[in-house]
């Protein structure tokens, strides 16, 4: 946490987390009955939108070598809110399944391009002896927050509706968005060099 770089990653990507939770704590209920898809239309949406993970998968590596670790990063975190407002607005007709399949794989897509750069920024910057240490802080962090973002859009959909809990976490997305934007990280036009590993470089000087 004391990394000028590591400290707004972690940050942002539990503020992401937390953000998701409670967007996705009502995603499917608000598709099977605001949207009536049908569980036919609800598979139909999560499909779509996994296949666009494994699309980021495949082209984020070229991608930040084209534009830089910062620019995907930032594209990815706010991918989360403007693929969010499909959910917000869409009707009760195939159409609008449609647009929300396909910001969902577009979402998907640019999440994971960021996510597998952030990580591997993050591992390349952590000492080798605290790289598993660090991945599990994450991991435990974004996971950790999930049960706290579900209770928050229970009690935003009980004291106000569903759709104001979808409001309010599709807006949580900016949040770490703009963290990042503030930090060293947009900075960022490579990949930082990996951390030597210990005894590397007195075996070369041997």
């Amino acid at each position: 946490m004391r990394d000028p770089i590591q400290r707004p990653l972690v940050l942002s990507l539990a503020g992401l987390a937390y953000a998701d939770g409670i967007v996705t704590t009502y995603f499917a209920y608000t598709l099977l009955t605001r949207l009536d898809s049908g569980s036919t239309g609800l598979g139909l949406v999560m499909g779509v939108t996994a296949a666009g993970g494994l699309a980021g998968a495949m082209v984020a590596t070229r991608l930040v070598d084209r534009y830089g670790p910062a620019r995907v990063m930032l594209t990815g975190f706010l991918a989360y809110a403007v693929c969010g407002v499909p959910l917000l607005v869409a009707r009760p007709e195939p159409i609008g399944l449609g647009v929300i399949a396909a910001a969902g794989a577009l979402r998907t897509a640019a999440a994971v391009a960021a996510g597998t750069t952030q990580r591997s920024l993050r591992q390349q910057l952590c000492p080798p002896e605290l790289q598993s240490r660090a991945q599990q802080t994450s991991v435990w962090l974004v996971t950790g927050l999930r049960p706290a973002a579900a209770l928050t859009a229970g009690a935003i959909a009980a004291t106000a509706s569903v759709h104001a809990a979808l409001i309010t976490g599709t807006l949580l997305y900016l949040v770490p968005t703009a963290l990042l934007w503030a930090s060293p990280v947009r900075r960022l036009t490579t990949m930082p060099t990996p951390a030597p590993t210990p005894g590397k470089d007195s075996a070369h000087g041997s």
